[in-house]
């Protein structure tokens, strides 16, 4: 009877033993994952929907995103390492090498801002006074018309 105790604790250690590891096997084929929120670099942080989220390992191999109309992004079962994060949209300055480690099993919330490139309309509406445009054209007007009457 003593045997047989000694017997079926051996094979309950090695099914234990055996139920662990393989678990462990899963959990790491499962990775961790990435997410966060783009917003825009203005006072109201709106959301920035349609951004590509490039996510870079030290090797070259590349996960990526894409945001929703919520900023939000999300990206599962990234191997555990270091990465490059990196976003682009059109429209907005690329921002290349925020770092992240990724643990197995871990879930890394990293929120980004984005600018938005100005153009010169843009430009002027955010930079120069509307009164400063006004007297610009002003001063144009008064050029071309002072040319073309000498003429």
């Amino acid at each position: 009877m003593m045997r047989l105790n000694v017997v079926l604790m051996l094979i309950g250690c090695v099914f234990i033993s055996a139920s662990i590891t393989f678990a462990q096997d899963d959990f790491d084929r499962l990775g961790g994952t990435v997410r966060g929120q783009v917003v825009d670099t203005t006072e109201m942080q709106n959301p920035i929907e349609g951004v590509e989220v490039k996510i870079v390992a030290t090797n070259g191999e590349e996960y990526t995103a894409t945001t929703d109309a919520n900023g939000d992004y999300e990206r599962s079962e990234i191997p555990a390492g270091r990465y490059l994060i990196s976003i682009y949209k059109s429209g907005y300055s690329d921002r290349v090498g925020k770092p992240v480690t990724v643990v197995d099993g871990g879930d890394h919330f990293l929120p980004l801002k984005m600018t938005k490139k100005d153009n010169i309309a843009t430009f002027l509406q955010s930079s120069v006074p509307m009164y400063w445009v006004l007297i610009l054209c002003v001063i144009i007007a008064i050029l071309i018309f002072a040319r073309t009457s000498r003429s």
